[in-house]
């Protein structure tokens, strides 16, 4: 929660004809006061008074749904019977068909390139057309796409198909979680761009559960119902987003202060807004698009990297590749590994189910610690137990010969890892890409940060195969891999401690104060803020305030020295 320091003094804004300038000092920080207020209310009472702006995002998140099922269904269709059968060109060392391994990289890296695509594409059509209709237009895409998959002839087309559908998946995973930071007072950012996650991991325990119903389906069904079944997300999604509100955010950075103001109503309860708060909210959210224009004045890429937006867009990619690299991505291939150890199909796939049941109950704990928990916390903790989880695993890869032997234990490191990850990592980084970035390039940041996890993700698929894979082509490693991993989160427990700013119960203007500040990441939490005012643009070219005419007189204060600029 911001403090105000009480050796530092803000001098009020005056030298007005009119005194508009005091009241839009005025309006500022009673709005930041007010958001400071609402960090302390019950969860309860804070979803009453904004329970459509919680709905609207949870609905709109459970794109993400298809996203996580795909990659549940790429990553074990590998071990599925029906589609080794259709698709197979390859035979294991028991002599069984199989998709090669080669295939198997190809084919998951088709999907990332899609994705990244899809992101570099969101990165510049959601600055410009919003949300909303960027939402909509991606589900027009993805319905078509998914035709290409369930008609799959051969390998090609499969690559093909998985290209062509990462691109409105790679929109939907920057796009969900920017508008439920963007529609969420500060109280419930964390809660709303956390559910983002459990969206995906319930995606990925659907695939686990559909992949194992249709193991015993004989034919092209056992593999096409799995791809039809993400046809049925599609019209309910579309239509929700048909009516939702747009970003009130957006419609700041656009100039179109009436149209955000009717939207900000929408996302809150009937009569919660007065038309003194309205005016309050808006203006602060002004301000902070004001003081974000120094560095971010076009809502470009290339304003990613200018001033201490490159420090945010450095921890938002870091939060990222976090994320994908530290083991929790072989619990995807766990079919795949624990058949290459001794496991039947029926009992790889149980496991596997198990393994991705716990994400919606661990996300779920995850959020209910969102509000008195810390990001740095989370992001620290679990990268440790999930590097512990990684070097027992190893240990066990190098200690058991057996590989029947090893292959129930280490099914249960991966629930343990899986558990980790879910209440930690995994909602959180979507909680850091919300709100570390600046609001005007919200967007372009998630989407680079996205784009390198994305590459990492292609990186994984071509690793994790030959590391767990045993057919003549792979290395074979099985449970061993875990020693690699081990490393990685050794790497990220130390990043995290030095340089992982703590942001929850920062409003965005503090959070923008801070870096502009230079605050260490190890003080984010306890600094004290004198005035998000110190920061507001001199330029007259950037005095006006989103549509207000006013000419603003800063104050500047330097010890007992008033100085005016």
């Amino acid at each position: 929660m911001a403090t105000v320091h009480d050796s530092e003094k803000t001098v009020p804004r005056t030298g007005s004809v009119d005194g508009v300038h005091s009241t839009q000092q005025q309006l500022v920080e009673a709005a930041i006061a007010a958001s400071e207020a609402e960090i302390k209310l019950p969860r309860m009472e804070l979803l009453k008074r904004y329970r459509p702006a919680a709905i609207y995002s949870a609905l709109l998140s459970m794109a993400l749904i298809m996203e996580g099922m795909d990659v549940g269904l790429i990553n074990n269709f590998f071990a599925h019977p029906a589609y080794r059968i259709r698709f197979g060109n390859d035979y294991n060392v028991k002599g069984e068909l199989v998709i090669s391994t080669r295939w198997q990289t190809i084919i998951g890296a088709g999907n990332n390139v899609g994705s990244i695509l899809g992101l570099l594409v969101n990165g510049y059509i959601q600055s410009r057309y919003g949300s909303r209709r960027v939402y909509l237009g991606a589900m027009v895409l993805m319905a078509c796409t998914i035709f290409i998959l369930f008609f799959a002839q051969n390998v090609e087309m499969l690559l093909i198909g998985n290209i062509l559908c990462g691109i409105p998946w790679g929109i939907f995973q920057t796009l969900t979680t920017a508008y439920a930071a963007e529609i969420a007072p500060t109280a419930m950012r964390g809660y709303l761009t956390a559910w983002v996650s459990m969206c995906w991991g319930a995606g990925s325990f659907l695939a686990a559960g559909v992949l194992k119903g249709t193991i015993t389906i004989k034919g092209n069904a056992g593999w096409q119902i799995p791809y039809g079944l993400q046809w049925m997300w599609i019209p309910p999604l579309f239509l929700v987003a048909w009516f939702a509100p747009e970003s009130p955010w957006y419609l700041i950075r656009r100039g179109k202060v009436d149209e955000a103001e009717k939207s900000l109503r929408r996302l809150a309860c009937p009569g919660h807004y007065t038309e003194q708060s309205m005016r309050e909210t808006l203006a602060l959210m002004k301000h902070t698009n004001e003081m974000e224009k120094l560095e971010a004045k076009n809502a470009s890429y290339a304003d990613c990297f200018r001033g201490e937006n490159r420090r945010r867009t450095y921890i938002v990619s870091m939060a990222w590749i976090i994320q994908i690299f530290n083991g929790q991505s072989i619990t995807n291939y766990a079919a795949t590994m624990l058949r290459a150890i001794g496991m039947s199909a029926t009992d790889a796939f149980s496991y596997t189910m198990g393994i991705q049941s716990v994400n919606i109950f661990a996300t779920a704990v995850a959020i209910a610690l969102m509000g008195s928990v810390g990001r740095r916390t989370f992001y620290l903790f679990g990268s440790a137990s999930i590097g512990l989880c990684m070097l027992v695993v190893g240990i066990m890869g190098f200690a058991i010969k057996s590989a029947k032997e090893v292959a129930i234990p280490v099914a249960v490191f991966l629930i343990f890892v899986q558990i980790a990850f879910k209440i930690s990592l995994g909602p959180t980084t979507y909680v850091i890409a919300g709100e570390m970035a600046s609001s005007r390039v919200r967007a372009q940041t998630i989407v680079i940060g996205r784009s390198l996890y994305v590459c990492g993700q292609i990186a994984v698929q071509q690793l994790n195969p030959r590391m767990l894979n045993n057919d003549p082509t792979a290395w074979n490693w099985g449970a061993k891999t875990g020693m690699f991993y081990f490393g990685f989160c050794l790497i990220w427990v130390i990043w995290i401690f030095f340089c992982l700013p703590e942001t929850k119960d920062r409003s965005f203007a503090e959070i923008d104060y801070l870096f502009k500040k230079k605050t260490p990441a190890r003080k984010f939490r306890g600094a004290l803020i004198s005035s998000v005012f110190e920061f507001t643009p001199v330029d007259p070219s950037q005095e006006k305030l989103a549509g207000l005419d006013e000419r603003v007189e800063h104050i500047a204060v330097t010890g007992d020295e008033k100085r005016t600029t």
